[in-house]
C-alpha cells in the first residue's frame, strides 16, 4: 500500500502558495488603479474637496479683482453673485450706431452659471499642490475675470444679428456697356464697405459693464475698402479692333441676314477664359430667328437657301477677333472663296456642323460692339489696350491652281428643260474657278517696326470645274438651233 500522506500535504501546500500569490496581484492592481484614478484627479483638477463646505482657497486667487483666499467655494460664488447682480441692477446699455439704437437692460444677464464656471476653474488651480500638476494645469494663471460674453444671455446671437444689420459689403466698381448709345461705358462707382469691430466692441463692453449703470457706446466699425475701384477702367475699354466688310451689291434678303446676326453678336461681354459659339449667339438660324431665304454656297456652288449671308457676319466677327488678339478655337473655310475678303480669313459657319468659337485668354472683360451701317458689316471690339503700344495686321499670300476648265451634261431627265432642249443647246450652270493655296498671318508692330509675324491660318481653296448642261434631245430635220452665247472653256493650263 502507498504512502499519500505526503503528496496530500504538498497539494495542500501548493494550494496555499497559489492564493496568496493571487492575492498580492490583486492588491498590487488594485493599488496601482487607486494610485492612477488619484492622479488622474488631481491633474484633471477634479478636487472632492469643491464640495465641501470647509474645504478653502488656500492661496491668493483674484477674481475680477477681489482676492478670494480663505473663501470656501460656495462662499466666493455667492458673493460673487451677490456682487454681480448689485451690478446689473438697473443696467441700461445702448448701443449706437448712426440713428440706429440697440438697449439692453438687467434681463439681458444671467449670472449664475457664469459665476458657478469661474469659480470652479479658480478653485481647481488653487488646490493643486503638485509642482507637475501645477505646471499641467498652468496653474500660473492666479487672476480671473469674468467676460460679458459669459454673462450676457445669448450674446453671440445678439452681438451677431446687430452687425447683420450694421455689415455692408463693400461694392466694387463695375461698367455697364450700351453698344447703341453714345455714352457705350457707363461707370457705376465703387462703394465702400462697413464691418462691426467686433472684439473692439467686447473690449468697450467689458471695461463697463462692471463700472457704470447708464452705458452708451458707439459700436466701432472698419471701413472696408473695394477691391475695384473706378480708375480700374483707365485702360480697360480702349477700341481693341475695328473691321469692315462691304454688303453694297447683296440682296435684300442677304442684307438682312447680316444685320440680324450681328444684332444678335452686338453687346456680348467676354468674361475672362470665356469661350463663345458664334452660332449659339445667332441661333436660331431660321425664320424664327429673323432670317430670310437668300444666296448661299452649297457644294461649291452658288443657290438659294435659308440664312445666306450669316458667314459675312462670322467672317467680318472673326477678323476683328484676329486683330484684337483673342484666341480663335474653331473656324472653317468656305468650299470656294468670298468675293467680301481676303483668301484664308474668311469663316464659314453652319449651324450643326461649322462654327466660329473663339476664347478671351486675358485676365479682363472684353466687349463687342456689330452693326450694319450704310453699305458696311461692321465689328468693334473693346477692352484692355495691348501691351507696350504693340498693333496688330492681317497678311494673306497665296499661289494660284489652274482651273479644269468645263464639264458638259446632257440633262436626260429634263431637269432644265426650261433652258435646254436639243443637243447643241447649251446652259452655262457653274464657271470654271481658279483655286488657291492660301496662308494667313498675323504681324505684330511696334512704333512702326514689324517684331513678330505668325502663321494663323493655311487653307487650301479647290478649284472648280465648270458645268454647262445641254439639251438630249436630237434636233428635228430641218431645224436649225439659234447661235449659242455660252463658250465652253477647256483646262486653264491648255490655255496657257
Amino acid at each position: 500500500m502507498k504512502d499519500t500522506s505526503n503528496v496530500q500535504y504538498n497539494k495542500s501546500n501548493n494550494n496555499t502558495i497559489s492564493k496568496t500569490k493571487k492575492n498580492k496581484k490583486f492588491k498590487l492592481i488594485t493599488s496601482l488603479a487607486l494610485f492612477s484614478i488619484a492622479i488622474f484627479m488631481v491633474i484633471s483638477g477634479i478636487v472632492l474637496g469643491y464640495n465641501d463646505q470647509k474645504t478653502k482657497f488656500t492661496s491668493d486667487i483674484y477674481i475680477n479683482g477681489s482676492n478670494v483666499r480663505g473663501y470656501t467655494a460656495q462662499m466666493a460664488s455667492r458673493q460673487l453673485k451677490q456682487d454681480l447682480n448689485e451690478n446689473l441692477d438697473g443696467v441700461d446699455i445702448k448701443l449706437v450706431y448712426g440713428d440706429r439704437e440697440w438697449h439692453f437692460d438687467e434681463y439681458d444677464f444671467e449670472v449664475d452659471e457664469a459665476v458657478e464656471k469661474v469659480v470652479s476653474n479658480a478653485f481647481k488651480t488653487s488646490k493643486l499642490s503638485s509642482k507637475d500638476a501645477i505646471a499641467l494645469a498652468s496653474a500660473k494663471i492666479k487672476n480671473f475675470n469674468f467676460d460679458i460674453t459669459d454673462i450676457f444671455k445669448n450674446f453671440d446671437l445678439k452681438i451677431d444679428n446687430i452687425i447683420k444689420d450694421i455689415d455692408i459689403e463693400p461694392k466694387d466698381a463695375s461698367v455697364t456697356f450700351n453698344p447703341d448709345e453714345k455714352q457705350m461705358f457707363v461707370i457705376n462707382k465703387e462703394e465702400e464697405g462697413v464691418k462691426v469691430d467686433r472684439k473692439k466692441l467686447i473690449e468697450l463692453l467689458n471695461k463697463q459693464i462692471l463700472k457704470d449703470k447708464q452705458i452708451c457706446i458707439d459700436i466701432p466699425v472698419l471701413q472696408i475698402q473695394p477691391k475695384i475701384t473706378s480708375e480700374y477702367f483707365d485702360d480697360k475699354l480702349s477700341l481693341q479692333s475695328k473691321f469692315s466688310t462691304n454688303i453694297k451689291n447683296s440682296q435684300a434678303g442677304r442684307r438682312n441676314n447680316v444685320s440680324v446676326a450681328l444684332k444678335k453678336v452686338n453687346g456680348t461681354i467676354v468674361k475672362p477664359n470665356e469661350i463663345v459659339s458664334f452660332n449659339n449667339l445667332t441661333s436660331p438660324q431660321d425664320a424664327s430667328g429673323g432670317y430670310q431665304n437668300a444666296i448661299i454656297i452649297l457644294n461649291g456652288i452658288y443657290t438659294n437657301g435659308m440664312g445666306g449671308g450669316i458667314c459675312q457676319a462670322s467672317t467680318t466677327l472673326y477678323n476683328a477677333l484676329v486683330l484684337a488678339n483673342l484666341e480663335i478655337e474653331e473656324v472653317h473655310k468656305h468650299t470656294i472663296p468670298v468675293h467680301y475678303v481676303e483668301h484664308a480669313l474668311d469663316a464659314m459657319i453652319s449651324d450643326g456642323y461649322a462654327d466660329l468659337i473663339f476664347k478671351n485668354t486675358s485676365d479682363n472683360d472684353v466687349y463687342i460692339k456689330s452693326y450694319v451701317q450704310g453699305d458696311d458689316a461692321v465689328v468693334e471690339i473693346y477692352g484692355k489696350t495691348l501691351p507696350d503700344g504693340v498693333t496688330i495686321k492681317r497678311v494673306a499670300e497665296e499661289t494660284t491652281i489652274s482651273h479644269p476648265g468645263d464639264k458638259i451634261v446632257q440633262d436626260i431627265n429634263g431637269e432644265y428643260a426650261d433652258k435646254v432642249l436639243y443637243k447643241g443647246e447649251y446652259y452655262r450652270l457653274k464657271w470654271p474657278s481658279e483655286g488657291y493655296d492660301a496662308k494667313a498671318y498675323k504681324e505684330y508692330y511696334k512704333d512702326g517696326k514689324l517684331i513678330k509675324r505668325e502663321e494663323i491660318r493655311h487653307e487650301k481653296y479647290q478649284p472648280q470645274q465648270g458645268i454647262v448642261i445641254e439639251g438630249a434631245k436630237d434636233l428635228p430635220e430641218g431645224f436649225v438651233l439659234p447661235e449659242q452665247d455660252v463658250t465652253i472653256y477647256p483646262p486653264q493650263d491648255e490655255q496657257r
